[in-house]
């Protein structure tokens, strides 16, 4: 199957009014795999949930698309399939390798992600870094240092390309101290990458580019800013990383509602402390209460990191070692299919046991895993990725299977 092909249904569907992430994904979900859709009917659209209205409505303006008979339609896609052949850029799907993985657990995930540069960064090692548009020069200072400090240590720096604190983390990362344009660093905008926002800002996403780093967006390329479009924007930069570093925010900021998705989704948060006087310096202690990390330079951002991977890779070992020795004592005849998914489960604890009982050897959509065990998102999110470190689970096209 053409990915044009793929492109061009999701491309159709999700054109048509009153039809957003949410219905998007609970459709992808049903489906075995993205490509799927291009064999699907109106009707199966509609026993999937699609209102009848809305079926009919994709069903028939795919068919003028690609007779050339729908003239609005088909210029859009001819626009936005001249934008795909410029150099450097593309479009990302959930069942493509460089889509973050981490995304597809969300229940608005986007199903285009717009690229501009080098989109395997997606599967390496990054941190968030945001903050205020109006930062102190201490702000500043520590935002480019940081960054600094990051990717010398080989960890990639993501950010909203604002300005202020985004700005800095960025320029941070392009000047370490290897030299300019050794450091890579993502930005993730709120507006189309052809509509850089704001405009200032152009040759620094120019130079992010041609560095080896990455310019993302979920909205089509000429898409303008729009204030509604950041915080979705945000829930992208904490959801690729790996942690979220806070510096200077106020009480009430997006950059702590960044901080707050990160919690949702399973990711560290850290905070830089600031004066008590500075007003600025409020979001970020008022997250250190709520338990942030409390981190003074990169060293210590990664090495919390550090951290956590090793005890994740003891209880991966752990695992390993424990299913081996069980494994010399058991017998060809006692080892049936469903016998090893009951042993399995009744080796598990906790979240983990409860969402190995509710997987299917047919992928499962994290929506059921929720439905069947009336867990958040983000506790299944976040234990499904150490379970799949441990061999126990496996992502396929369509959600999870036990293995």
């Amino acid at each position: 199957m053409l990915k044009d092909e793929v492109l061009f249904a999701w491309w159709v569907l999700s054109s048509i009014p009153n039809i957003g992430s949410i219905t998007l994904n609970k459709i992808r979900e049903r489906l075995p795999s993205v490509s799927a859709l291009t064999e699907c009917s109106a009707q199966d659209l509609i026993n999937y949930g699609l209102k009848t209205e809305l079926a009919l409505t994709w069903q028939q303006s795919r068919q003028l698309a690609a007779c050339h008979q729908g003239p609005f339609l088909r210029q859009s896609w001819d626009k936005l399939n001249a934008w795909c052949q410029q150099p450097d850029c593309g479009i990302l799907m959930p069942d493509d390798a460089c889509y973050p993985r981490a995304l597809s657990a969300l229940r608005d995930a986007p199903i285009f992600l717009f690229y501009r540069g080098n989109p395997s960064l997606l599967s390496e090692a990054s941190i968030a870094i945001v903050g205020s548009r109006n930062p102190s020069h201490y702000g500043r200072e520590q935002a480019f240092t940081i960054a600094q400090q990051l990717v010398i240590s080989d960890w990639h720096v993501i950010s909203g390309l604002a300005i202020g604190i985004d700005a800095e983390a960025h320029k941070g990362a392009l000047n370490n101290s290897t030299g300019i344009g050794k450091g890579k660093t993502i930005a993730v905008l709120g507006s189309g990458l052809e509509a850089i926002y704001p405009s200032c800002h152009q040759v620094l996403a120019d130079n992010i580019v041609a560095s080896g780093g990455l310019l993302l967006s979920e909205y089509l390329p000429d898409m303008k800013a729009l204030a509604r479009h950041f915080p979705r924007r945000n829930r992208l930069v904490s959801g690729i990383s790996l942690g979220t570093l806070v510096i200077e925010a106020a009480y009430k900021s997006g950059s702590l509602i960044t901080a707050r998705l990160a919690v949702e989704q399973g990711r560290e948060v850290f905070a830089l402390p600031g004066a008590v006087s500075n007003p600025l310096s409020r979001g970020c202690h008022q997250l250190i209460k709520e338990g942030a990390n409390l981190i003074e330079n990169a060293t210590d951002i990664i090495s919390l990191l550090n951290s956590d991977l090793a005890i994740e890779t003891r209880a991966c070992e752990e695992e390993v070692q424990h299913d081996l020795l069980s494994s010399s004592f058991t017998t060809k005849s006692d080892t049936p299919k469903l016998e090893a998914h009951k042993s399995k489960a009744a080796q598990l604890k906790g979240v983990a046991q409860t969402i190995y009982v509710a997987l299917d050897v047919v992928p499962t959509a994290i929506d059921s895993l929720v439905n069947r065990t009336g867990l958040s998102v983000a506790e299944i999110a976040q234990q499904l990725i150490l379970m799949e470190l441990k061999g126990q689970v496996e992502q396929v096209p369509g959600g999870y299977v036990r293995l």
